[in-house]
């Protein structure tokens, strides 16, 4: 051999390296020489440009022949080297450019990753030569890259100015004609450095004075998905050039590759220690998903939320935020926000909305879209229809792995489906499966249709809370079929939800969740408001809501986008007179005197007790001002509950009615007047009270806060034994959260009543925390005076001050006038 050597020993090999380079300028690594020879397992065939290399080293006909390597004196290099820079900086912002203006949102709303920024800082000052941004697609890396560019070394007060960038497109090793050019011969092409040059030498030599760097960023393998042979070959000059590193630690490169992606290119160089030593993983690799990029921050969140309007920080819902962490979603959601600006609901209205669209763009708008629904469709029959679980191994698809190739590396590639390898019996088994859930339950949802010949009957509400009763997909899938519901305006199918026997907290999300689907609808389909009349479904909705659950937020949320929807004065009186039930409790007069506006224009014939003449009652007690006679409150205040004896069938608005007729007693009478006229419906409706609804466990709860005030003992411990063990049976009773702390005021007040004062204090302090953030401010004020009355009572003053203060502070907080503090100190009512 030229080099002398007889006998080839793994020593060897980087001689042989440093002889090439020394002869032929090129870099054919000592790891490389090693796989020629044996000494190191090669995974993968050898490159062009390193065989072209090998051969022009052994074919020369002797020493004396051979062109010396081109080399630039030290004064020239550092006068070219200035072009050079500015030929990597002109390059560098072109794909700049490029990026911004491909980004799916403007650019200037997208924000850069702080523990990207992190990451680089310590992969730049330390001695790895490569690092990788990994994740599914739509995290954002290419954006992610781009900030990077920006903070570290395009602008001006980037903090590498003695450092180098060259940002470039996979696609850039690619002519034309689809032939793969060499990745340091490209690198010299693209800067302008002679053929000849030893690329990393020269590199290496300019930046050792100034302690600066030269990193490559590149980006853009995904848009070389389908030219596998190029993409391999394009690793192999990669993992070529990264050997040649070696000692070298003014050259970093850093690339951003899909999980799919990275999976091939780790496992060319996943049995070299050498490589894997070079590697910077980053401080938030997760090798089961096989992602070093974390989902966005909620600071992240609304940084973004508040570049795309300011206002909508404030007003975006913590269920929203949460879901937009996913950075894609966050592209989607803006696409949304442009085309309805008040986009910002409380369920997940918004969310199934970008998933919809997101499949939309990634599946039937994208190659192989027939084939990829065939395949997902299989997939989902393989699991049972969810019931089994939500992956499959990959062994049963051997058939449609062959049949659909193409369409599944597209959405192994796209961020759809992913593999995962699990032991089973300690033998290693590979499995497919959905990377999102929600995308999962989607497609679930869509075979469950087919199943069921496109019928949304009861007989599919029912299978599927049966079918899935102890999994969180039964909840999921009751939502995608209410939206695919009202997206074809079928609205009586939406009855059967009501016949599902779900639990208070899950039937008001799905009324809340209906309302915002029937709102969002409206905005695009105007016979919304007609269908909502033949089918009745208002009616139906109106009957749910007298369970009467006020400290659950999407009670009141769904009541005010029905009566934005309602089709009648007779629904929308309704919904209003609800409405001004929780503006009385919440003693806001500016709201309540915009509700008797409202209810003035409704027929008060239609209410046993008239929601506008109780409501005007009620607003001149708060602010004191002179009360007209009425004989409505003559029946209040004789004791006389027999006007609510009308003969007519109990309902939601003969319900509403009584409970306008309590809040009267609780401002003009006493706890003894609302007993009596809970007593008295009771009398009049025996079947309601008999089968415990939520209604009749809702008054006997308004009844027992009131004896335990005005006539505590045995009878009213009983009461409050029944309404206990109510509560606890709840898989027998429908019970609400704001029955649930009624009684938990009764027993703040049994509690006082019976000596155990430090439990009476814990319940009172629950209670207050419960209905300051409902708004219930009469409740909230009631138990504040509990709280002092007992402090008084264990002459702890300095308590006693602390919650008078306390109070003062909310009362003005919530613009609460003092009137009502004499009120309730006097009345004590519920």
């Amino acid at each position: 051999m030229k080099t002398g050597i007889k006998t080839i020993t793994p020593a060897d090999c980087k001689r042989i390296s440093i002889e090439i380079s020394k002869n032929l300028n090129k870099n054919v690594s000592e790891t490389t020489i090693k796989r020629l020879f044996g000494f190191a397992v090669a995974k993968h065939n050898f490159s062009k440009f390193t065989i072209t290399t090998l051969s022009e080293y052994v074919n020369r006909e002797s020493s004396g022949n051979w062109i010396p390597p081109t080399t630039v004196p030290m004064d020239m290099s550092s006068l070219n080297w200035t072009t050079i820079r500015t030929r990597a900086s002109r390059i560098s912002d072109f794909t700049l450019r490029g990026i911004k203006n491909r980004s799916g949102m403007p650019y200037h709303m997208t924000v850069s990753r702080k523990f990207a920024e992190h990451d680089f800082d310590d992969f730049l000052k330390s001695k790895y030569n490569f690092n990788a941004f990994i994740s599914q697609p739509g995290y954002g890396k290419t954006i992610l890259m781009s900030h990077l560019a920006d903070k570290f070394f395009t602008t001006e007060t980037g903090s590498n100015k003695d450092s180098t960038l060259l940002f470039l497109q996979a696609s850039t090793f690619i002519n034309k004609e689809h032939t793969f050019i060499s990745f340091e011969d490209q690198l010299k092409s693209l800067l302008g450095i002679h053929p000849k040059e030893n690329l990393i030498g020269y590199i290496d030599n300019n930046y050792k004075a100034t302690k600066g760097k030269f990193v490559i960023f590149l980006d853009g393998f995904s848009d070389i998905t389908l030219k596998r042979d190029l993409k391999k070959q394009l690793f192999e000059s990669i993992i070529n050039f990264i050997c040649t590193l070696e000692n070298v630690e003014t050259i970093k490169m850093v690339m951003s590759m899909r999980s799919t992606t990275w999976t091939r290119f780790h496992e060319m160089i996943r049995h070299s220690a050498y490589l894997k030593s070079k590697w910077f993983p980053g401080n938030y690799f997760n090798p089961s998903e096989i992602s070093n990029v974390p989902e966005l921050t909620e600071k992240e969140i609304d940084m973004i939320i508040s570049k795309m309007n300011h206002s909508a920080m404030q007003e975006l819902s913590p269920k929203l935020k949460a879901q937009l962490k996913f950075p894609f979603h966050i592209q989607l959601y803006y696409q949304l926000k442009e085309e309805e600006p008040q986009i910002n609901y409380s369920t997940n209205i918004t969310f199934h909305e970008l998933i919809s669209r997101f499949i939309q763009e990634n599946i039937y708008r994208s190659n192989y879209y027939t084939e990829k629904i065939l395949f997902l469709k299989k997939l989902i029959q393989l699991t049972n229809y969810g019931k089994m679980s939500d992956s499959v191994p990959k062994d049963n698809l051997i058939s449609e792995l062959s049949a659909f190739k193409n369409a599944y590396m597209e959405l192994l590639s796209d961020g759809i489906l992913m593999e995962e390898k699990r032991f089973e019996d300690f033998h290693p088994r590979e499995f497919v499966r959905f990377i999102h859930p929600h995308i999962f339950e989607y497609f679930l949802f869509i075979e469950l249709l087919e199943k069921f010949h496109l019928q949304v009957d009861f007989d599919f509400f029912a299978y599927i809370q049966s079918a899935f009763e102890c999994s969180n997909i039964r909840f999921q899938l009751l939502q995608w079929t209410i939206r695919f519901i009202v997206r074809i305006g079928d609205f009586k199918s939406l009855k059967h939800i009501f016949q599902l026997g779900l639990d208070q907290f899950e039937l008001n999300y799905l009324i809340l969740f209906i309302a915002e689907n029937l709102k969002y609808r409206s905005k695009y389909s105007p016979d919304t408001i007609r269908l909502l009349k033949e089918h009745e479904l208002h009616e139906v909705i109106i009957a749910e809501l007298i369970n009467f659950d006020l400290v659950d937020s999407s009670y009141k949320e769904s009541i005010t986008l029905l009566a934005d929807v309602s089709d009648s004065v007779e629904h929308r009186s309704i919904y209003i007179a609800l409405l001004t039930v929780l503006d009385i409790l919440s003693l806001d007069e500016d709201k309540i005197t915009a509700r008797i506006a409202e209810l003035k224009s409704f027929h008060p014939t239609q209410w046993v007790v008239n929601p506008h003449e109780a409501t005007k009652l009620i607003y001149a007690k708060l602010s004191n001002k002179p009360v007209e006679r009425s004989q409505l409150l003559i029946d209040i205040q004789s004791l006389n509950p027999e006007f609510l004896n009308h003969g007519r069938a109990f309902n939601t608005q003969t319900g509403i009615s009584y409970l306008f007729a309590i809040l009267l007693s609780s401002f003009y009478g006493n706890q003894e007047f609302t007993v009596n006229i809970v007593k008295t419906i009771a009398q009049i409706h025996p079947y309601v009270f008999s089968k415990r609804s939520p209604f009749s466990i809702f008054m006997l709860s308004i009844m027992g806060v009131c004896k335990a005030q005005f006539a505590p003992g045995q009878k009213t411990d009983q009461l409050e034994n029944i309404l206990f063990n109510l509560h606890q049976n709840k898989t027998r009773f429908k019970t609400t959260q704001y029955s649930f702390y009624i009684l938990k005021m009764m027993q703040a007040y049994q509690l006082q009543t019976n000596g155990n004062l430090t439990q009476a204090i814990q319940y009172c302090e629950e209670c207050i925390q419960v209905f300051k953030r409902n708004q219930l401010n009469m409740n909230c004020l009631l138990m504040y005076n509990l709280l002092i009355s007992i402090y008084a009572e264990l002459n702890s003053y300095t308590k006693v001050n602390e919650f008078k203060y306390e109070r003062l502070c909310f009362m003005e907080e919530r613009k609460i006038s003092n009137q009502i503090l004499a009120l309730t100190k006097e009345t004590k009512s519920c």
